[in-house]
């Protein structure tokens, strides 16, 4: 998998995240933003953990993978929001827990 491929599929959750992991190691740090993350992209992550889908370990986990990569944009204008909302995704033991925060998250993101 290229590296847009990879990140396309972190985003959308379109691969299994070990496989992702394994993928992301062999990518440089050091890159271009290849792909645009939205506030939409985060949404539909959230409504896949508030049904269920998915669980709270996974949506960390891949908030994770995506917080401070450089080859990873956020939408233009939206940028702030999207940065805090990945942070607080990607930590919740400094922000709570996924199924207390998602409110808060998506009303932000609204």
């Amino acid at each position: 998998m290229d590296r847009r491929a990879t990140l396309s599929a972190l985003n959308k959750f379109d691969a299994p995240l070990e496989e992702l992991r394994a993928a992301l190691v062999e990518l440089d740090w050091d890159s271009e933003p290849v792909i645009t993350l939205s506030r939409v992209d985060i949404a539909a992550m959230l409504r896949r953990f508030t049904s269920g889908e998915v669980d709270a370990r996974t949506v960390e986990a891949r908030a994770d993978a995506i917080e401070c990569r450089e080859d990873i944009q956020f939408e233009w204008g939206d940028e702030d929001v999207i940065a805090s909302a990945i942070h607080d995704l990607a930590n919740p033991t400094l922000q709570g827990q996924l199924n207390v925060i998602v409110p808060n998250v998506l009303a932000a993101l609204s």
